[in-house]
Parts: C-alpha cells; sequence; structure tokens
C-alpha cells in the first residue's frame, strides 16, 4: 500500500497532463497532429518525473537527471522533424547523432571509473545503433493501420515490464518513472480508442524510445536490471512487427495480436530480474 501511495501521485498527474495535451490537439489543434503524440508522452513525463524525482537541474548530475532532459530533447526531435520534413536518411543521421550522444552522457561514470576510451565508445555506439533501431520499430508500427493506438498499447506492455523488472532489480525511483511512461502510454491508448472522430498523434517513438533506453541503461548500469533482461526489453518491440497472417485483418483483433507478441519477451524480461533480483533477507 505505501509503494502504490508513493508511485500513484506522479503517475497520475502524468497521465492528466498527456490527456489533457491529446484533448487539446484533437479538438483544436489537429494541424499539430504529426507531433501530438510526442508531446503528450514528454510534457507528461516531465510533469511526473518533477513530482517523483524533483526539478532536474543542468547540466544534470546524475544518470536518472538525464532522463528528464532526454524527455526534452526527444520533443524537440519531434517537432523539428515535423516541421522541417527532412529526407529519411538525415533523419536517421541527425537521431543517431542524438542518440551516441545522450548514450555517452549516461555513462559519464562508466568512463570515469571503469572504461577505458576505446572500450566506453564502443558500447557507447553499439548501444546508440540499438536505440536507432528501436525508434524505427516503434515508428514503423505508427505507420501501420490503427497503428497509433497500437504503438500505445505496445508502449504499455513494454514500460509496465519496465517498471516490474526495474523495482525487482532494486531501483524503486527507476521503476517509479517507468510506471509514469506506463501511466501516460494507457491513458493514450484509452484516448485513441474512445474517440470517434479519427485522430492520429504522431512523433511518440522519438521521445519514448530515448527515455526508455535511459531506464534500460541506468538499470543495467547503476543498478541490478540483468543485460539480458535489458536486451528483451529493447528488442520486444520488433516482435510487434511480425505478420499477424491473413485472417486477422480486423483492427482491433491485428492490435490484440501485436501487444500479445510483444509481452512474451516482457514477461520473460521480468522473470529473468525476479531470478537476478538482491535478496530481501539481510
Amino acid at each position: 500500500m505505501q509503494l502504490l501511495k508513493q508511485m500513484l501521485p506522479p503517475a497520475a498527474l502524468a497521465a492528466a497532463v498527456a490527456a489533457a495535451l491529446l484533448f487539446v490537439f484533437a479538438c483544436w489543434w489537429k494541424n499539430a497532429s504529426r507531433c501530438a503524440g510526442a508531446i503528450a508522452i514528454g510534457a507528461g513525463y516531465i510533469a511526473g518525473h518533477v513530482v517523483a524525482a524533483g526539478w532536474s537541474p543542468f547540466p544534470p548530475r546524475h544518470a536518472t537527471h538525464w532522463l528528464f532532459w532526454l524527455a526534452v530533447i526527444g520533443v524537440i526531435a519531434a517537432a523539428a522533424d515535423a516541421l522541417v520534413r527532412s529526407k529519411r536518411t538525415g533523419r536517421l543521421v541527425i537521431w543517431a547523432i542524438i542518440c551516441t550522444i545522450a548514450c555517452r552522457l549516461i555513462l559519464q561514470p562508466k568512463f570515469s571509473y571503469a572504461w577505458s576510451a576505446a572500450e566506453g565508445w564502443l558500447c557507447v555506439f553499439a548501444i546508440a545503433l540499438g536505440v536507432v533501431v528501436l525508434t524505427c520499430c516503434l515508428d514503423l508500427l505508427e505507420r501501420r493501420p490503427f497503428g497509433t493506438a497500437t504503438l500505445f498499447s505496445v508502449a504499455t506492455v513494454l514500460c509496465g515490464g519496465t517498471c516490474v523488472a526495474l523495482i525487482l532489480s532494486g531501483s524503486l525511483l527507476l521503476g517509479q518513472l517507468a510506471c509514469i511512461l506506463t501511466a501516460i502510454a494507457g491513458t493514450c491508448f484509452l484516448l485513441i480508442i474512445a474517440v470517434t472522430a479519427p485522430f492520429h498523434p504522431s512523433g511518440a517513438a522519438a521521445p519514448l524510445s530515448l527515455v526508455c533506453a535511459g531506464l534500460w541503461l541506468s538499470g543495467s548500469y547503476y543498478a541490478e536490471l540483468p543485460a539480458t533482461s535489458a536486451l528483451l526489453l529493447a528488442l520486444a518491440p520488433a516482435i510487434a512487427l511480425l505478420p499477424v497472417g491473413k485472417k486477422s485483418n480486423f483492427q482491433s483483433r491485428a492490435l490484440a495480436y501485436r501487444t500479445a507478441f510483444v509481452a512474451v519477451p516482457v514477461a520473460i524480461a521480468v522473470v529473468l530480474a525476479l531470478h537476478a533480483s538482491p535478496p530481501l533477507d539481510y
């Protein structure tokens, strides 16, 4: 009960902020739908982060501080992409640079105390490539028929599993921040399903992938999240791109199948985190 009381207020505020923004975009500002999803995710997470962990200073002093700014960067990148509409190759290059810088900043303590420069940069480039692939997978999901609802459904399962895995790995704060993302994604999914008028708030892939990657990196390197669990969580959205078969052409059924596909590696990741969780018998 105490855990619920601690996690509920920031998650509820984040969900309310995201819902209010989506309502404004759906009713009065549909021209901004190309980045509405990013703004809802980013603004909701920022509000929840402030309640859960306080305002993050700049420059950040800890990895969790960077999660706040990663949400800001993700929103800015999505909005810029919606306004400029550059070629796909240019977008990928710019996004790869952003992901590389973000990974390097989060892993700064490892460069200072554990890794050599060559070892560190090799890890950073590999992780940044993974974040780019994750973003592309989420973006492809969003572009499918009924894609916006599918993206938020998949994100709800993914972030929910991340929340449980991080709590089991000994970091209540990281789990609380993942719970904020879960509440936002779930609320956005329910709103999109409930709204009868066609509305497709896009752009959520950028802030979602950056913040999730930051959570997994922080859990793996600064908590007890197994690397295998983090990898399974990162790969889960790609499984949602699997074909669902000709008999599954109905949008609701395809959405259910894709969400179920994602739930399998997420569940395995949680089980692995449970087995590797720190002992409680101190």
